[in-house]
């Protein structure tokens, strides 16, 4: 069962993707954790480097699988072993795409970002990319 303020979550990421409002992304994913509902993104992960190659990849194999898929959100934490990202997904809607109990996603905790996942990303908490 998803949360039952599951449609005002969805406005912030719609609004967010048509870049209204930035900071209330940071309140979704705020809201996900404190609820519980990423309880089914996919096992977290660490490794040394993250590269936009590997978020487009991830992304590409999860939009194999849901077509309705358009874009792709990262939200950055900081962590004492670097940074934790977390990678969900938005569909034509502007939806953060669901899955169970939570959304489809992934954890990543990382040390560092290749070069053009930096530039992309260029100081932000979190950036939404769109997906061919």
């Amino acid at each position: 069962m998803m949360p039952t303020n599951e449609p005002d979550l969805f406005k912030i990421a719609k609004n967010f993707v048509k870049g209204i409002v930035k900071d209330q992304v940071y309140g979704i994913m705020d809201t996900l954790r404190t609820q519980e509902v990423l309880t089914e993104l996919e096992p977290a992960s660490t490794q040394k480097i993250l590269s936009y190659c590997q978020v487009l990849e991830y992304a590409a194999d999860k939009k194999l699988k849901y077509s309705n898929i358009s874009s792709t959100l990262l939200k950055l934490d900081s962590s004492p072993e670097g940074w934790v990202i977390f990678q969900v997904f938005i569909d034509e809607k502007g939806e953060i795409l669901p899955k169970g109990r939570g959304y489809l996603g992934r954890k990543v905790t990382v040390q560092e970002f290749d070069e053009e996942l930096k530039d992309i990303l260029d100081g932000k908490e979190s950036v939404v990319i769109d997906l061919p």
